[in-house]
Formats: C-alpha cells, sequence, structure tokens
C-alpha cells in the first residue's frame, strides 16, 4: 500500500525477524554439530572441505558442497520448522477428505522427511544422498523452508550463513561430545534439543 508500519506492525516484524532469523538457523547449526559428533569421520570430511575452500577472501561458498548436503541432511532429519500451518484459500478435496474455505490445514516436515516410502534407510544420517550422483529430492519430500509461494523468504540467506558458520566452526575446531546420553528433539516452536549437551571443542 505503500504506507508505514504501525508500532503494532513493527513490532510483530522485529519479533519474527528475530524468530525466523536467528532460533531456526542457531538450531540447525546445533543438530549439525551433534550429528557430526557422532560421526567423525564426517566431521573430517566437512573440515578437509573447509580448508580446501580458505582463501584470501574468505570461504568459498562455491567449494562448500558437502558442508551444505550436511546441513541439507541435518534439516531432513532435525527440520527447524517442524510443522508448518496454512488456512485453505477454498473448497477442496485432500486424500478423500473434504476441506473448507479457511480450514487450518497441518503439514509436517518431520514426518515428511523421515517417511519410509519417500526415504532409504530414512532415520540415518546420510549426507551423500545430497549429493551427486543421487537424485534430487521430491519438492514435496522435502521442505525444511515449507514450499510454494509461501516458502519461507529467508531460505538462501539462511542456507548460506549456516554452510559458512558451519565450515568456519569444523574448519577450526574438533567437536566432541562428551555427554553420551542420546539428545531428544522437542517441538517449541523449532525443534529444539530437550538440554544442552556438554561438548568439548579443540583447535585443529
Amino acid at each position: 500500500t505503500g504506507l508505514a508500519f504501525n508500532d503494532v506492525q513493527l513490532g510483530d516484524e522485529v519479533a519474527t525477524m528475530i524468530l525466523a532469523g536467528h532460533e531456526t538457523t542457531a538450531t540447525a547449526l546445533f543438530w549439525s554439530l551433534y550429528l557430526l559428533a557422532l560421526d567423525p569421520a564426517t566431521q573430517e570430511k566437512v573440515a578437509a572441505e573447509a580448508r580446501e575452500a580458505a582463501g584470501d577472501g574468505g570461504l568459498d561458498l562455491d567449494r562448500l558442497k558437502f558442508t551444505r548436503a550436511v546441513l541439507d541432511e541435518t534439516m531432513r532429519l532435525y527440520p527447524p520448522a517442524f510443522l508448518i500451518a496454512r488456512a485453505a484459500a477454498g473448497p477442496d478435496v485432500v486424500a478423500g477428505r473434504p476441506v473448507r474455505k479457511r480450514d487450518v490445514i497441518l503439514i509436517s516436515p518431520w514426518l515428511l522427511h523421515r517417511h519410509e516410502k519417500l526415504w532409504e534407510d530414512p532415520d540415518a544420517f546420510v549426507p551423500a544422498r545430497f549429493m551427486p550422483p543421487a537424485p534430487a529430492p521430491d519438492r514435496f519430500a522435502y521442505l525444511p523452508f515449507g514450499v510454494g509461494p509461501r516458502i519461507c523468504i529467508g531460505a538462501h540467506f539462511a542456507l548460506v550463513e549456516a554452510t559458512l558458520a558451519l565450515a568456519k566452526i569444523v574448519g577450526a575446531f574438533r567437536i566432541t561430545l562428551l555427554d553420551k546420553a542420546p539428545v531428544t528433539p522437542v517441538g517449541v516452536v523449532t525443534t529444539q534439543p530437550d538440554r544442552s549437551p556438554m561438548f568439548a571443542i579443540s583447535p585443529r
């Protein structure tokens, strides 16, 4: 409309940016580091790629393909947004069930990303499934940022930010998990750990 936000709208936008632009990326990085601590061989591969991608101007994002695959696989297993809600724009029928206008439909990336008919060995951490020659996943089987016209507007930024941050961290430090008890995901707006496990970091 060209009109400026009022104070309430501005507050809503700021809150959304803090939640969607910080919490989700931080959560994805936590789960990435957790999985890499459980898989030292994969962690070493990320560290080696980070060293190879390092240059005078910092890290070359185009050379961090495997690091990006680790993030993609992490978000498959632990999607930051475990549930997506949408209001129906009009009446429809979905899987034989009638949907009325404004009915709220819940889509669960958590279930889609671990569905045995959509993924081979769905509960395993296998970053190679996002690397050539593996085929790209179906756009409706993998949607950590949603899909369609209302896909997360910050998806590209978040992926660039998280890929560079993960490469920088793992390239500089070896991450070891001291706490051997499993960490359980809990759905509280985002897919959060049920507790903060103890990590040890040592310079490479």
